[in-house]
């Protein structure tokens, strides 16, 4: 790599042309967007902003549930079961405009796909609670391929399932390597106890919604009733939260300018398991081999139905 002004240019794109280009910041793979220098900025004002007691962070990588999280945690500290009017997006650290933060009323709900490193430094000094979401690769590369295919221009991957694939097990996605990214974070719980840090498994998320919907109340420190945690898991459904997206957000662009005409914006499917509609035999064997290996003795289990 060249020096911290002109970081080298690495494209990973495929033969067909399908991909992207990284450069890499303090050991993560960083897709280049507008310029390296840009997002190294950027990441440097991230790592600099204020943050407040009563701030709450969602860490997670890429198609892992952020979006829902969000919406449950908004409306855990609202004390009913209402959509937020404003978009993730508002309160996302990476986003250009991410300065609007400063605006945002407490308490705040944050939220980031960067890196640990990354994040502001404040996180761990002012114990900041962070709520931290998995969910099994296989599905993971799923819906990020979908993303990725449905997007016009931020994530634009125009190749097939099977590319998209081929670069997400080498880690060579907007994101990087998704295991490096959750051994990251599992280090992180290790290396800093005084971080709270709650980790949600999307997988049980699904199974059990009201159940863990109480556990974040109660690791953020709000008291709630059965009823209005029964009243978020049903009001937080993806398909409430995809008619949500079009009817409630005030900040929501023309889908058209984002998605193409055939994608239905962030919110697809939300199962578990529909990996099996997309992935081979043959695949599945090599994804198996590659998930054994990047993940062999971190404990890391993962569910797939």
């Amino acid at each position: 790599m060249g020096s911290q002004h002109t970081p080298e240019i690495l494209d990973y794109r495929n033969e067909n042309g399908h991909g992207w280009s990284f450069y890499i910041n303090d050991g993560v793979l960083r897709r280049v967007g507008t310029t390296p220098e840009d997002d190294m900025e950027m990441i440097r004002n991230v790592q600099k902003l204020e943050l407040r007691d009563d701030d709450v962070m969602i860490a997670a990588y890429p198609k892992c549930g952020t979006h829902w999280l969000w919406e449950i945690v908004n409306m855990l500290r609202a004390g009913n079961s209402e959509y937020n009017k404003k978009m993730k997006e508002i309160a996302m650290l990476e986003m250009p405009k991410f300065e609007r933060i400063d605006e945002l009323p407490s308490p705040r709900v944050l939220n980031s796909h960067l890196y640990f490193r990354h994040l502001p430094e404040k996180l761990v000094e002012k114990r900041i609670k962070t709520i931290f979401i998995v969910r099994n690769p296989k599905d993971v590369s799923v819906s990020y391929f979908n993303h990725a295919n449905g997007s016009k221009k931020l994530f634009r991957f125009d190749g097939r399932y099977s590319e998209f694939l081929d670069l997400f097990l080498e880690g060579k996605v907007p994101g990087g390597s998704y295991a490096d990214y959750l051994k990251d974070w599992w280090q992180v719980k290790q290396d800093n106890p005084d971080l709270p840090i709650l980790t949600m498994f999307y997988e049980n998320m699904k199974e059990d919604p009201v159940k863990h919907i109480k556990s974040v109340a109660d690791f953020i420190g709000e008291s709630v009733t059965d009823e209005l945690c029964q009243e978020i898991a049903e009001a937080c459904t993806f398909k409430k939260l995809r008619a949500a997206d079009a009817e409630v957000k005030e900040d929501f662009a023309d889908p058209f300018e984002i998605w193409k005409e055939s994608h239905k914006g962030v919110y697809r499917k939300g199962e578990v398991g529909d990996w099996r509609n997309w992935i081979t035999v043959a695949q599945n064997k090599r994804f198996d081999d590659v998930i054994d290996r990047k993940f062999e003795g971190t404990g890391i289990v993962f569910t797939y139905e």
